[in-house]
């Protein structure tokens, strides 16, 4: 399986719903590929420091892969089983496909607002709400 996880910027929601969904993966030894990519975004640019302090925060394992943003491509689509985007506005951004699809329409979280530039306790908020959707998602699409 390859899920992708999209945000505007791809350096705080998307980047912070990959760690937590490969932790899940590894804890179970299931091999899915998990990648994350912005609407709005350049190649290269890091995760955000608070979003990193923010998953030690949670108790994510942030591991040794280096986190850059990726711009979403169109061809992206066919090379995903599940696109889960933050926002609907996103997945509106990227189009009407089988694939793709709001975490919310999936576990009916609501929108995940956006912690960028906000404080430390912002962003764990948004790591928490995203562990427990990401729970429910990875209930419903992997097990």
């Amino acid at each position: 399986m390859k899920i992708l996880f999209v945000c505007t910027g791809n350096v705080c929601r998307s980047p912070m719903a990959a760690v937590i969904f490969e932790n899940m993966a590894r804890a179970e030894k299931k091999k899915i590929k998990v990648s994350s990519a912005g609407t709005h975004t350049m190649d290269g640019l890091p995760m955000t420091d608070t979003a990193r302090m923010a998953l030690i925060e949670c108790g994510e394992k942030l591991g040794k892969k280096v986190r850059s943003s990726t711009r979403f491509k169109p061809d992206m689509i066919k090379k995903f089983d599940h696109i889960v985007t933050m926002t609907h506005e996103h997945a509106l951004r990227i189009g009407e496909h089988p694939n793709v699809y709001p975490l919310d329409n999936a576990v009916g979280c609501g929108d995940i607002p956006d912690p960028f530039m906000q404080p430390l306790p912002v962003y764990i908020n948004c790591c928490k709400t995203l562990q427990d959707a990401l729970r429910e998602l990875y209930s419903r699409i992997v097990m």
